[in-house]
C-alpha cells in the first residue's frame, strides 16, 4: 500500500497540498468541507488526528516531492502523482472511522441504540441487523471446517458473532488501525478461530489464501464493483461463495458486473426492510440525542441521523429509488434467481 512508504505527518502534508492545489469532490466523505480555501480548512480533513507538518515538508523536500513556493510549499510533478495516490488510499472517511471506532467502543448510548435497532450491538455502521445476519448464515451454511474472510470488518464483532454461531474460522480485514486493535484485544481467547489484520479492500490478503466465504457488509462502496469482484473471486475456494449486502441509492444493482465475472447468484430484495429500519433508526436517534451528546459523541449521533428517514409513510418502490440487496454468489454461472424479499 502506498501509505506504507510514508510517515503519518508526511501523508497529511501530501494530502493537504493536494487539497489546496487540485481538490476533488472526495468520495466517501463525511462532514469534511471539500474544496478548501485555506490551510486550516484543508487540514480539517484529518479531524482529531491533525498533526504539525513543519518537519514533514522538509523531509518530503529531500525526496523531491515538494518545493518551497512563496511563504509555503507546493507539490512537484512527482509529488502530485504520489499525493493523488495517497489521498485515494486515505479519504476523509478514513479519519472519521478512526474516531468512530474509538468512540463507540465504550459508548453506552451506542450500545443501547444498537440493541434497539439491530437487535444486538455488533458495532454496526450500516443497516444489517441480527435478522438479516441469520438469514445470510442460513444460506451459506458454515461449520467448523469453514473459512471466512470478512472484508471491512470494523471492530470485528460481526466476524466474532459469525464464528461463535458456526464455529467457522474468520479472518477480518479493515484499513482502520483502531478497529483492528480493538478486535484483536477483545478476541484474544478466541485466536484459534478469529484473526484480524489491516488490509486494503482491493487486495485484502496475501496471495495463496482461499476461503469458503468472502463477506462484504456495506463495504463495496469504497471502490469500483468490477475491480472488487474480480479481486474477491480469486479468494474463493472452488465451491466457495460470496455474501454481499449492497445498498443502491439510485436503484442500480450489481447484476451486470456479477455476470461479467461469470458469477452465479441468488439476490434477496431487502428494500422494504431497509426503509422500515431507517424509520426506526430516526425515531430512536431523536430520542437518544442527549445521551450521545453527554458522552461527547455528537458526531456519532449525527451520522445515525444521516442514515435514517423522517418520512413515516409505508415503503413505496415507486417513490424512492433506494434499494437494498443481499447477494449470495457462487463461483460459476449456473443459475440466476431473484428472491423478492427476506424469508
Amino acid at each position: 500500500m502506498i501509505t506504507d512508504n510514508y510517515r503519518e505527518d508526511e501523508i497529511q502534508a501530501l494530502i493537504t497540498l493536494a487539497e489546496l492545489e487540485f481538490p476533488i469532490d472526495t468520495p466517501n466523505n463525511i462532514t469534511y468541507k471539500t474544496f478548501p480555501s485555506n490551510i486550516d480548512e484543508a487540514q480539517s480533513y484529518f479531524r482529531s488526528f491533525r498533526t504539525d507538518l513543519t518537519s514533514a515538508y522538509k523531509r518530503l523536500q529531500t525526496q523531491s516531492l515538494v518545493e518551497p513556493h512563496k511563504d509555503f510549499w507546493i507539490l512537484t510533478p512527482g509529488g502530485k502523482e504520489i499525493a493523488e495516490q495517497v489521498r485515494k488510499a486515505r479519504p476523509p472517511i478514513y479519519y472519521w472511522y478512526r474516531e468512530y471506532h474509538s468512540a463507540i467502543e465504550n459508548s453506552e448510548a451506542f450500545d443501547e441504540f444498537s440493541r434497539r435497532i439491530f437487535g444486538e450491538n455488533l458495532g454496526q455502521h450500516d443497516f444489517t441487523d441480527i435478522t438479516q445476519l441469520k438469514m445470510m448464515l442460513e444460506r451459506v451454511q458454515l461449520d467448523t471446517g469453514s473459512s471466512v474472510l470478512d472484508i471491512g470488518c470494523g471492530n470485528g464483532k460481526i466476524a466474532e458473532y459469525i464464528s461463535d454461531m458456526t464455529g467457522a474460522k474468520v479472518t477480518g480485514v479493515d484499513y482502520i488501525p483502531e478497529a483492528i486493535e480493538i478486535a484483536r484485544k477483545r478476541t484474544t481467547s478466541k485466536s484459534d478461530r478469529l484473526s484480524f489484520q489491516i488490509g486494503d479492500i482491493e487486495d485484502p490478503v496475501e496471495a495463496g489464501i482461499w476461503f469458503d466465504l468472502v463477506l462484504s457488509i456495506d463495504s463495496m462502496y469504497f471502490s469500483d464493483a468490477d475491480i472488487l469482484l474480480t479481486a474477491w473471486k480469486k479468494l474463493l475456494k472452488p465451491h466457495g461463495k460470496m455474501a454481499i449486502f449492497y445498498l443502491s441509492l439510485d436503484g442500480k444493482d450489481i447484476s451486470a458486473v456479477l455476470e461479467k465475472n461469470s458469477l452465479s447468484y441468488d439476490v434477496y430484495d431487502l428494500s422494504r426492510e431497509h426503509w422500515e429500519h431507517m424509520q426506526r433508526k430516526h425515531i430512536s436517534a431523536k430520542e437518544m440525542k442527549a445521551q450521545f451528546v453527554s458522552e461527547g459523541n455528537l458526531f456519532v449521533w449525527e451520522n445515525l441521523m444521516m442514515e435514517s428517514v423522517s418520512d413515516k409513510s409505508p415503503y413505496d418502490p415507486e417513490k424512492t429509488p433506494m434499494r437494498r440487496y443481499l447477494y449470495i454468489i457462487n463461483n460459476s454461472l449456473d443459475s440466476i434467481r431473484d428472491q423478492s424479499t427476506l424469508h
